[in-house]
């Protein structure tokens, strides 16, 4: 049938060989220098019970056809698992979190800057051009979601996880000090770059730190998004209604004094300045906050040297350094005041007991459709692709609806003050923070799992981006919107958690990209329609396109394979 990969009988014979090599292998682990170190006398071959009652298997089969590899990494999960959440996993989801956070941080940024750098006389141009620096930021999340990830896999987590930092402070402070719109352009090119490469590799290493145990960390996590776009918001309110020319409707903009050919416009008393001498002397707003926000950056980037990071444990086993693997295991034990029985030797009988034939390493490509089978990853990137494209879609086509059916005003930085405009940042900023916490408890049930809680999930989004629709107040348009931001990020936090899972360290990488990819591909397509095909919508079309696409992704969920109480390979 299309679709199916051909099996060969040396194949068919693969596969018996892995099953049987495991099985024996995971006999052996109950003997020697093991057995006798495990706590209480622990039988390691049996599964952990977490204290939900979820039984957690550290047997693994995303390994692909390499049983050195699914047998290695069997072990290691095991060796975590008995050595339990320590000192050095909670320091580290700190660190990871916080790399969240400044992902979030900084694509709030832009829509803090964007109408004060626009408003900017010596910026201006014809045209919308604050989405210009949107589609600019977008096709740098897009090459960064991609690129990122699957250079993690040849040069490892660690580098990518201290470069994207840098490259985001450092983007800020140059950026903050940039005379051109072009040129500022470039720099949200480069901190989308950043940020996109940033998220993903940040889930990556925690996902391969943590015990099978305490694999949902990575969706709680998510919490610090919108920690991230609140802390933004906040700070950026205090610089943009102090320090810049007016935007909002008692000022009057760049490209209004200059379409009217006006010399001079009368600013209210919340406008300390007209927008036709809205230059650099009097716009330092917007530049004072991306200083600070390089500031801030930087320095939770120096405070990562505190913690003794190497590498992942699981990415120097898919190397085959099995002996910095050990050692690092042991590293985190001491760091946690815990004991392991896992050392070398472990690693080299699983050598002496497998066919060192089936260590060769398999296709990329064909390692995914493994995990996923190949009706999964499909319908994987399409859950990536719709993420990226319906959530913007759908914010600026219901905008356009509800002003052209119901006469409900756009609510943009020229249109409403800048006390009202931000305290709705803050509202929705709030609003997403529970959502990923609430998702992190759910996916642990029994009953749901990641996959039918990503499900109801994507239901719920489906059937409220439908509803937004009866909005008939600004009010009621607000509420849809913290709805909506609760369940956007819950939802994404999921996928990622999910994502993370289903690939084998070997080309975890490489499969993170590839979402990425998709992701990043359909926002930026998002960001094009809105700039330049944003009337098109105003009969609602797309409203109903995402509310539909997204109740029908609720059913789409459920072809994906379960992970919950599976170890990460």
């Amino acid at each position: 049938m299309a679709g199916e990969i051909p099996q060969s009988p040396n194949d068919d014979r693969n596969a018996e060989r892995n099953i049987e090599a495991q099985s024996a292998f995971a006999s052996t682990l109950v003997v020697d220098v093991e057995k006798s170190l495990h706590g209480k006398g622990a039988d390691p071959s049996k599964p952990y019970i977490n204290p939900n009652g979820i039984s957690v298997s550290t047997l693994t089969n995303q390994a692909g056809s390499n049983a050195v590899y699914a047998a290695k990494a069997q072990l290691l999960n095991q060796a975590l698992v008995d050595m339990k959440m320590g000192l050095y996993q909670w320091v580290l989801f700190i660190i990871t979190s916080v790399g969240w956070f400044l992902d979030s941080f900084w694509m709030m940024s832009f829509v803090v800057v964007a109408p004060s750098a626009s408003n900017e006389a010596q910026f201006f141009f014809s045209g919308d051009k604050p989405s210009y620096l949107f589609v600019s930021l977008a096709v740098g999340l897009t090459v960064g979601a991609t690129a990122w990830p699957c250079m993690s896999d040849v040069l490892g987590r660690r580098w990518i996880f201290t470069s994207t930092i840098v490259l985001m402070g450092m983007g800020g402070l140059v950026g903050a000090g940039m005379p051109s719109f072009t040129g500022l352009c470039v720099i949200g090119f480069v901190v989308g770059f950043a940020v996109a490469g940033n998220q993903l590799v940040d889930a990556i290493i925690l996902i391969e730190s943590l015990p099978a145990s305490h694999q949902f960390l990575v969706t709680v996590q998510g919490a610090f998004w919108g920690l991230g776009q609140l802390a933004s918001a906040a700070v950026g309110w205090a610089f943009i209604a102090g320090y810049t020319c007016g935007t909002g409707p008692d000022a009057i903009s760049t490209s209004q004094a200059l379409s009217t050919h006006s010399s001079r416009a009368e600013s209210s008393t919340h406008s300390s300045q007209s927008s036709t001498s809205c230059h650099y002397v009097s716009n330092k707003g917007w530049r004072y906050v991306w200083w600070t926000f390089g500031c801030i950056t930087l320095f939770l980037y120096l405070c990562r040297f505190v913690f003794p990071f190497r590498e992942t444990p699981k990415y120097l086993l898919s190397k085959r350094r099995d002996a910095e693997a050990a050692q690092l295991v042991t590293d985190m034990a001491t760091y946690s005041k815990r004991r392991t029985w896992l050392n070398e030797i472990s690693f080299a009988r699983v050598n002496s007991t497998i066919d060192a034939t089936d260590s060769r390493r398999t296709p990329r490509l064909r390692s995914l459709l493994f995990a996923l089978q190949p009706s999964g990853l499909p319908i994987l990137c399409l859950l990536w692709a719709l993420t990226g494209l319906t959530f913007p879609l759908h914010k600026t086509s219901l905008t356009t609806y509800l002003a052209a059916t119901h006469n409900i005003s756009p609510i943009t930085p020229t249109s409403v003050t800048t006390k009202y405009l931000y305290t709705r940042y803050l509202y929705s900023s709030l609003c997403a923070i529970p959502g990923p916490i609430a998702a992190g408890m759910l996916i642990q049930t029994k009953l749901l799992g990641r996959k039918r809680t990503g499900s109801a999930i994507a239901l719920l989004t489906g059937l409220f981006m439908l509803l937004a629709t009866l909005a008939r107040s600004r009010n009621a348009l607000l509420a849809f919107e913290c709805i909506l931001s609760f369940l956007q990020f819950a939802g994404l936090a999921v996928l990622t958690t999910y994502t993370v899972e289903i690939f084998a360290a070997p080309v975890r990488g490489f499969g993170v990209g590839v979402m990425g990819f998709f992701w990043g591909l359909f926002g930026l397509v998002a960001m094009i329609v809105n700039t330049f095909a944003g009337e098109v919508f105003a009969g609602g079309a797309a409203v109903w396109f995402c509310g539909a696409v997204w109740v029908v992704l609720g059913g789409a969920w459920l072809g994906l394979p379960e992970t919950r109480g599976s170890a990460a390979a």
